[in-house]
Protein backbone atom coordinates (compact mmCIF):
# COMPACT_ATOMS: atom_id res chain seq x y z
CA UNK A 1 0.00 0.00 0.00
CA UNK A 2 1.58 3.05 -1.13
CA UNK A 3 0.26 6.86 -0.96
CA UNK A 4 1.72 10.43 -1.00
CA UNK A 5 4.15 10.97 1.08
CA UNK A 6 4.25 14.13 3.15
CA UNK A 7 6.32 16.17 5.72
CA UNK A 8 3.39 15.38 8.18
CA UNK A 9 3.77 11.59 7.23
CA UNK A 10 7.11 11.43 7.48
CA UNK A 11 6.97 12.82 11.10
CA UNK A 12 4.23 10.41 11.62
CA UNK A 13 6.81 7.78 10.38
CA UNK A 14 9.56 9.07 12.38
CA UNK A 15 7.32 9.20 15.59
CA UNK A 16 5.98 5.94 15.15
CA UNK A 17 9.58 4.75 14.89
CA UNK A 18 10.93 5.79 18.39
CA UNK A 19 7.62 4.90 20.16
CA UNK A 20 8.55 1.33 18.65
CA UNK A 21 12.32 1.77 19.78
CA UNK A 22 10.76 2.85 23.15
CA UNK A 23 8.50 -0.02 23.58
CA UNK A 24 11.62 -2.38 22.44
CA UNK A 25 14.09 -0.84 24.74
CA UNK A 26 11.18 -1.17 28.34
CA UNK A 27 13.06 -5.06 28.32
CA UNK A 28 16.16 -3.81 29.77
CA UNK A 29 14.36 -2.06 32.47
CA UNK A 30 12.95 -5.19 34.31
CA UNK A 31 9.48 -3.97 35.45
CA UNK A 32 6.61 -5.97 35.45
CA UNK A 33 5.22 -3.62 32.28
CA UNK A 34 8.68 -4.69 30.91
CA UNK A 35 7.38 -8.32 28.90
CA UNK A 36 3.83 -6.78 27.60
CA UNK A 37 5.45 -3.63 26.76
CA UNK A 38 8.12 -5.29 24.56
CA UNK A 39 5.06 -7.33 22.92
CA UNK A 40 4.15 -4.18 21.36
CA UNK A 41 6.98 -2.63 20.26
CA UNK A 42 5.99 -3.74 16.20
CA UNK A 43 2.15 -2.14 16.75
CA UNK A 44 3.81 1.49 16.29
CA UNK A 45 5.31 0.43 12.61
CA UNK A 46 2.16 -1.40 11.42
CA UNK A 47 -0.23 1.76 12.41
CA UNK A 48 2.49 3.65 9.98
CA UNK A 49 2.18 1.09 7.41
CA UNK A 50 -1.48 0.89 7.64
CA UNK A 51 -2.60 4.22 8.22
CA UNK A 52 0.20 5.73 6.04
CA UNK A 53 1.47 3.48 3.40
CA UNK A 54 3.88 0.75 3.28
CA UNK A 55 6.91 3.64 3.15
CA UNK A 56 5.79 5.56 5.86
CA UNK A 57 5.71 2.05 7.75
CA UNK A 58 9.16 1.51 6.17
CA UNK A 59 10.74 5.07 7.60
CA UNK A 60 9.14 3.74 11.24
CA UNK A 61 11.26 0.86 10.91
CA UNK A 62 14.12 1.97 10.07
CA UNK A 63 13.89 4.90 12.44
CA UNK A 64 13.15 2.03 15.37
CA UNK A 65 16.51 0.18 13.75
CA UNK A 66 18.32 3.37 14.08
CA UNK A 67 17.56 4.71 17.59
CA UNK A 68 17.63 0.86 19.31
CA UNK A 69 21.61 0.53 17.39
CA UNK A 70 22.60 3.94 18.78
CA UNK A 71 20.77 3.34 22.65
CA UNK A 72 21.71 -0.32 23.14
CA UNK A 73 23.57 -1.54 20.45
CA UNK A 74 23.95 -3.45 17.00
CA UNK A 75 22.79 -7.10 17.89
CA UNK A 76 19.96 -5.37 19.50
CA UNK A 77 19.47 -3.25 16.14
CA UNK A 78 19.38 -6.68 14.49
CA UNK A 79 16.95 -8.62 16.71
CA UNK A 80 14.11 -5.84 16.09
CA UNK A 81 15.28 -5.88 12.64
CA UNK A 82 14.50 -9.54 12.23
CA UNK A 83 11.70 -10.29 14.77
CA UNK A 84 9.50 -6.79 14.65
CA UNK A 85 10.10 -4.72 11.69
CA UNK A 86 10.63 -7.08 8.90
CA UNK A 87 7.61 -9.45 9.70
CA UNK A 88 5.22 -6.47 10.59
CA UNK A 89 6.65 -4.42 6.99
CA UNK A 90 5.44 -7.74 5.74
CA UNK A 91 2.16 -8.03 6.70
CA UNK A 92 0.77 -4.45 6.55
CA UNK A 93 1.97 -3.95 2.97
CA UNK A 94 0.17 -7.31 2.18
CA UNK A 95 -3.08 -6.33 3.95
CA UNK A 96 -2.55 -2.71 1.83
CA UNK A 97 -2.99 -4.77 -1.72
CA UNK A 98 -5.78 -4.53 -3.42
CA UNK A 99 -6.77 -4.76 -7.59
CA UNK A 100 -9.88 -2.98 -9.02
CA UNK A 101 -12.14 -5.94 -10.51
CA UNK A 102 -14.27 -3.55 -12.66
CA UNK A 103 -12.83 -0.99 -15.30
CA UNK A 104 -16.03 1.17 -14.63
CA UNK A 105 -16.12 1.24 -11.48
CA UNK A 106 -12.44 1.71 -9.59
CA UNK A 107 -13.32 1.97 -6.32
CA UNK A 108 -14.43 -1.91 -6.63
CA UNK A 109 -11.69 -4.04 -5.48
CA UNK A 110 -10.71 -7.11 -4.67
CA UNK A 111 -8.36 -7.47 -1.90
CA UNK A 112 -5.48 -9.98 -0.82
CA UNK A 113 -6.48 -12.81 0.92
CA UNK A 114 -6.57 -12.75 4.46
CA UNK A 115 -5.51 -16.50 4.69
CA UNK A 116 -2.26 -15.35 2.42
CA UNK A 117 -1.43 -12.46 4.54
CA UNK A 118 -1.15 -15.22 7.52
CA UNK A 119 1.05 -17.56 5.30
CA UNK A 120 3.41 -14.79 3.98
CA UNK A 121 3.83 -13.84 8.06
CA UNK A 122 4.91 -17.47 8.76
CA UNK A 123 7.05 -17.73 6.12
CA UNK A 124 8.60 -14.50 7.14
CA UNK A 125 8.76 -15.09 10.79
CA UNK A 126 10.63 -18.74 9.92
CA UNK A 127 12.84 -16.87 7.44
CA UNK A 128 13.88 -14.23 10.41
CA UNK A 129 13.77 -16.79 13.28
CA UNK A 130 16.48 -18.76 11.27
CA UNK A 131 18.29 -15.99 10.16
CA UNK A 132 18.79 -15.01 13.91
CA UNK A 133 19.56 -18.66 14.98
CA UNK A 134 22.38 -18.98 12.53
CA UNK A 135 23.13 -14.95 13.92
CA UNK A 136 23.71 -16.41 17.62
CA UNK A 137 25.51 -19.60 16.90
CA UNK A 138 22.49 -21.68 18.18
CA UNK A 139 23.55 -24.83 19.69
CA UNK A 140 22.01 -27.09 21.98
CA UNK A 141 24.65 -28.23 23.92
CA UNK A 142 26.04 -24.97 24.47
CA UNK A 143 22.72 -23.22 25.06
CA UNK A 144 21.55 -25.84 27.65
CA UNK A 145 25.21 -25.79 29.61
CA UNK A 146 24.61 -21.85 29.92
CA UNK A 147 20.87 -22.38 31.11
CA UNK A 148 22.19 -24.83 33.63
CA UNK A 149 25.26 -22.35 35.03
CA UNK A 150 22.60 -19.18 34.89
CA UNK A 151 20.65 -21.40 37.07
CA UNK A 152 22.82 -22.32 39.50
CA UNK A 153 24.40 -18.80 39.84
CA UNK A 154 20.39 -17.71 40.18
CA UNK A 155 20.07 -20.12 42.97
CA UNK A 156 22.99 -18.99 44.72
CA UNK A 157 22.38 -15.07 44.39
CA UNK A 158 19.53 -16.63 46.31
CA UNK A 159 21.36 -17.71 49.28
CA UNK A 160 20.99 -21.26 48.63
CA UNK A 161 24.32 -23.16 49.74
CA UNK A 162 26.59 -24.50 46.93
CA UNK A 163 26.03 -28.38 48.97
CA UNK A 164 21.93 -27.81 48.71
CA UNK A 165 22.08 -26.92 45.47
CA UNK A 166 20.79 -29.71 42.25
CA UNK A 167 24.12 -30.78 40.74
CA UNK A 168 24.57 -30.14 37.17
CA UNK A 169 24.12 -33.34 35.32
CA UNK A 170 20.53 -33.55 37.17
CA UNK A 171 19.66 -30.30 35.71
CA UNK A 172 21.01 -31.10 32.72
CA UNK A 173 18.21 -33.69 31.02
CA UNK A 174 15.35 -31.14 31.95
CA UNK A 175 16.98 -28.16 30.85
CA UNK A 176 18.10 -30.12 27.60
CA UNK A 177 14.76 -30.76 27.19
CA UNK A 178 13.49 -27.26 27.39
CA UNK A 179 15.82 -25.91 25.23
CA UNK A 180 15.64 -28.68 22.41
CA UNK A 181 11.95 -26.84 22.27
CA UNK A 182 12.71 -23.74 22.01
CA UNK A 183 13.33 -23.83 18.04
CA UNK A 184 9.45 -24.74 17.98
CA UNK A 185 8.11 -22.08 20.84
CA UNK A 186 10.31 -19.13 19.85
CA UNK A 187 8.21 -19.25 15.56
CA UNK A 188 4.96 -20.46 17.31
CA UNK A 189 4.83 -17.47 20.23
CA UNK A 190 6.58 -14.75 17.65
CA UNK A 191 3.52 -15.37 15.03
CA UNK A 192 1.00 -15.16 17.99
CA UNK A 193 2.21 -11.45 18.74
CA UNK A 194 2.91 -10.43 15.58
CA UNK A 195 -0.47 -11.51 14.24
CA UNK A 196 -1.66 -10.14 17.47
CA UNK A 197 -0.21 -6.88 16.98
CA UNK A 198 -1.23 -6.68 13.37
CA UNK A 199 -4.76 -7.26 14.37
CA UNK A 200 -4.67 -3.92 17.12
CA UNK A 201 -3.33 -1.59 14.39
CA UNK A 202 -5.87 -2.31 12.30
CA UNK A 203 -8.66 -1.95 14.57
CA UNK A 204 -6.47 1.47 15.40
CA UNK A 205 -6.62 2.83 11.84
CA UNK A 206 -10.14 1.56 11.36
CA UNK A 207 -11.01 3.75 14.56
CA UNK A 208 -9.40 6.44 12.83
CA UNK A 209 -11.22 5.98 9.49
CA UNK A 210 -7.02 5.96 7.29
CA UNK A 211 -7.74 1.73 7.19
CA UNK A 212 -8.68 1.59 3.28
CA UNK A 213 -9.53 -2.15 3.63
CA UNK A 214 -12.88 -2.93 4.11
CA UNK A 215 -14.12 -5.16 7.06
CA UNK A 216 -14.10 -8.90 6.80
CA UNK A 217 -15.01 -12.18 8.58
CA UNK A 218 -11.56 -13.19 10.09
CA UNK A 219 -12.78 -16.72 11.31
CA UNK A 220 -12.83 -17.72 7.89
CA UNK A 221 -9.09 -17.42 7.27
CA UNK A 222 -7.73 -20.50 5.53
CA UNK A 223 -4.21 -21.47 4.88
CA UNK A 224 -2.81 -22.91 1.05
CA UNK A 225 -3.91 -26.99 0.82
CA UNK A 226 -0.16 -27.67 1.13
CA UNK A 227 0.31 -25.94 4.75
CA UNK A 228 -0.88 -29.08 6.32
CA UNK A 229 1.51 -31.61 4.77
CA UNK A 230 4.44 -29.50 4.80
CA UNK A 231 3.53 -29.19 9.27
CA UNK A 232 3.30 -32.85 8.77
CA UNK A 233 7.15 -33.45 7.27
CA UNK A 234 8.50 -30.47 9.32
CA UNK A 235 7.06 -31.65 12.71
CA UNK A 236 8.51 -35.64 11.92
CA UNK A 237 11.76 -34.01 10.82
CA UNK A 238 12.07 -32.38 14.12
CA UNK A 239 12.88 -35.33 15.72
CA UNK A 240 16.11 -35.80 14.12
CA UNK A 241 19.56 -34.01 15.38
CA UNK A 242 21.90 -31.43 14.33
CA UNK A 243 20.78 -28.45 12.32
CA UNK A 244 18.44 -29.93 9.95
CA UNK A 245 16.23 -31.31 12.96
CA UNK A 246 16.44 -27.74 14.61
CA UNK A 247 15.50 -25.85 11.21
CA UNK A 248 12.24 -28.47 10.95
CA UNK A 249 11.43 -27.92 14.32
CA UNK A 250 11.24 -24.05 13.28
CA UNK A 251 8.87 -24.72 10.25
CA UNK A 252 6.59 -27.17 12.26
CA UNK A 253 6.74 -24.53 15.21
CA UNK A 254 5.32 -21.52 12.96
CA UNK A 255 3.18 -23.69 11.15
CA UNK A 256 1.64 -25.23 14.69
CA UNK A 257 0.40 -21.43 15.16
CA UNK A 258 -0.81 -20.54 11.54
CA UNK A 259 -3.21 -23.63 12.27
CA UNK A 260 -4.11 -23.05 15.24
CA UNK A 261 -5.61 -19.59 13.59
CA UNK A 262 -7.45 -21.15 11.63
CA UNK A 263 -8.51 -23.25 14.60
CA UNK A 264 -9.70 -20.86 16.50
CA UNK A 265 -11.74 -19.34 13.55
CA UNK A 266 -13.54 -22.97 13.64
CA UNK A 267 -14.32 -21.77 17.28
CA UNK A 268 -15.88 -18.65 16.61
CA UNK A 269 -17.90 -19.95 13.75
CA UNK A 270 -19.39 -22.34 16.33
CA UNK A 271 -19.68 -20.04 19.14
CA UNK A 272 -21.83 -18.28 16.91
CA UNK A 273 -24.29 -20.64 16.96
CA UNK A 274 -24.93 -20.24 20.82
CA UNK A 275 -26.21 -17.10 23.33
CA UNK A 276 -22.71 -17.59 25.52
CA UNK A 277 -20.45 -16.93 22.59
CA UNK A 278 -17.95 -14.58 24.70
CA UNK A 279 -17.74 -17.20 27.93
CA UNK A 280 -17.68 -20.13 25.29
CA UNK A 281 -14.39 -18.02 23.40
CA UNK A 282 -13.22 -16.34 26.78
CA UNK A 283 -13.00 -20.22 27.86
CA UNK A 284 -11.81 -22.05 24.82
CA UNK A 285 -8.72 -18.45 24.63
CA UNK A 286 -7.69 -19.27 28.43
CA UNK A 287 -6.99 -22.41 28.21
CA UNK A 288 -4.95 -22.13 25.04
CA UNK A 289 -3.14 -20.10 26.77
CA UNK A 290 -2.89 -21.67 29.83
CA UNK A 291 -1.97 -25.72 28.29
CA UNK A 292 -0.70 -27.04 25.80
CA UNK A 293 -2.71 -30.10 25.12
CA UNK A 294 -6.47 -27.17 24.33
CA UNK A 295 -4.27 -25.46 22.20
CA UNK A 296 -3.04 -28.69 20.11
CA UNK A 297 -6.14 -29.76 19.57
CA UNK A 298 -7.34 -26.92 18.10
CA UNK A 299 -4.70 -26.86 15.86
CA UNK A 300 -5.68 -30.12 15.03
CA UNK A 301 -8.88 -29.00 14.03
CA UNK A 302 -7.48 -26.29 11.76
CA UNK A 303 -5.28 -28.77 10.02
CA UNK A 304 -7.73 -31.10 9.25
CA UNK A 305 -10.45 -28.34 8.09
CA UNK A 306 -9.47 -28.74 4.39
CA UNK A 307 -10.92 -32.45 4.61
CA UNK A 308 -13.70 -32.02 7.17
CA UNK A 309 -14.65 -28.40 6.19
CA UNK A 310 -15.92 -28.24 10.05
CA UNK A 311 -17.14 -24.57 9.61
CA UNK A 312 -19.24 -25.11 6.40
CA UNK A 313 -21.19 -27.91 8.49
CA UNK A 314 -21.32 -25.78 11.70
CA UNK A 315 -22.10 -22.46 10.57
CA UNK A 316 -25.44 -21.63 11.04
CA UNK A 317 -25.33 -17.88 11.84
CA UNK A 318 -24.23 -14.84 9.56
CA UNK A 319 -21.16 -13.67 10.82
CA UNK A 320 -21.62 -11.05 13.47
Amino acid sequence: MTRAISVPSILIGLGAGLASALLFAALVGGSMLALPLFLLAPLPIAIAALGWGSLIGLIAAGTAIAAVGIGLGTPAAIALTLADAMPMLVGAHLLGLARATDPNDPSIREWYPIGRVLTALTIAVIVTTVAGGFAIGFDLDETTAQVVEGYRAMMMRGGVAPAQMPDATQLEPFVRGTVRLMPAFFPASWLAVTVFDLWAAAKIVAKSGRLARPAEDLAAIELPAGAGLIFAAALAASFLGGTFGLLASVVAGALFAAHLFVGLGIVHTLARRTEARIIVLAAVYGLALLFTLPAALIALAGLLEPHLGIRRRGASARPR
